[in-house]
């Protein structure tokens, strides 16, 4: 499974802008990395899941987008922003541990960093870093494992202790760093 973790700090999303369709830049970057990971010609990734994560490491909101279960989710940024809205709703209800299946087959969960690789358990996790002044070494990039993106912070990156084998050039943009690592996968 190819899985791509988003980090946002914050994710505004209410009713009145995702019906309008004036989303902030928040919301349009998280729907469009559901739809560079997720979406190819007429068909879904089945083997790629897209979350969308916010908060701090002890207090994350996780939404999941998986390919392999994804239903009645359409590639434009409207019927993404609406279930994206629904699952952010879900997430402020939901307890320290707890997790939901939505009937679209998104699923929602509040954790920790800990708890969410250990419920993960990635073969490899791959960073985009922040920092442009350190060079990647050159990485054997498997189309399995887990693929970070923080867009502002490193809080996320630094707990993870496996970072120097495993950096990745970071693009300006979390959904050119979806594209890029689906295209050299799919190349293999």
């Amino acid at each position: 499974m190819r899985r791509f973790l988003i980090l946002f700090e914050e994710l505004p999303i209410d009713v009145v802008s995702v019906k309008s369709g004036q989303n902030g830049p928040e919301v349009v970057t998280a729907c469009r990395c559901v739809n560079v990971g997720l979406f190819v010609s007429g068909n879904l990734r089945r083997n790629v899941e897209v979350s969308l994560a916010v908060g701090k490491p002890d207090n994350l909101g996780v939404v999941t987008f998986p390919g392999s279960a994804l239903k009645r989710v359409s590639p434009d940024e409207r019927s993404i922003s609406f279930f994206l809205l629904k699952a952010m709703n879900v997430f402020r209800e939901l307890p320290l541990g707890g997790k939901k299946k939505l009937d679209n087959g998104i699923v929602v969960q509040r954790t920790n960093v800990k708890d969410l690789l250990q419920g993960w358990e990635p073969s490899r996790i791959y960073v985009s870093f922040l920092d442009p002044s350190i060079q990647p070494k050159q990485v054997d990039v498997r189309p399995q494992g887990l693929f970070l993106y923080e867009l502002t912070s490193t809080a996320l990156t630094d707990l993870i202790k496996k970072i120097p084998e495993n950096l990745l050039p970071r693009p300006p943009h979390p959904e050119r760093f979806i594209l890029d690592i689906n295209m050299y996968c799919d190349q293999l």
